[in-house]
């Protein structure tokens, strides 16, 4: 598997290795695979995890799982908390839209201040 994403990671964005990356990691199998990688492969990347706040003992299950993980692979990481439910009322959006919204606008944020080329997201 490493090989197969090392080879198209290269041929389809050619100027990674000089690229500063923000790598969306959640905790499931999908990111956490996707963190393994980019670890082997050696690229400039920090991490970075929402806690939406939205599945009790579960979101904070996720937060340390994947504040270990980073700790263990010495991965700069960045957490935030989100007051989900509150925002989506406030908004008039459903849960996923309003997780959504509050996700890309912190990943954004980040990207502006240090200076991120990129934002990594396994689906």
């Amino acid at each position: 598997m490493l090989t197969e994403f090392k080879e198209h990671i290269t041929k389809t964005f050619p100027n990674i290795n000089s690229s500063k990356l923000l790598l969306a990691v959640s905790g499931g199998i999908d990111s956490m695979v996707m963190l393994h990688l980019f670890k082997q492969y050696h690229t400039n990347f920090s991490v970075a995890h929402c806690n939406f706040n939205l599945r009790g003992a579960e979101s904070d299950g996720d937060e340390v799982f994947v504040t270990n993980t980073t700790q263990a692979y010495n991965v700069e990481l960045f957490v935030e908390r989100f007051p989900t439910t509150a925002y989506a009322e406030e908004k008039g959006l459903n849960t996923q839209l309003a997780a959504r919204e509050l996700r890309y606008a912190w990943f954004n944020m980040l990207c502006e201040v240090y200076n991120f080329t990129h934002i990594v997201v396994a689906h």
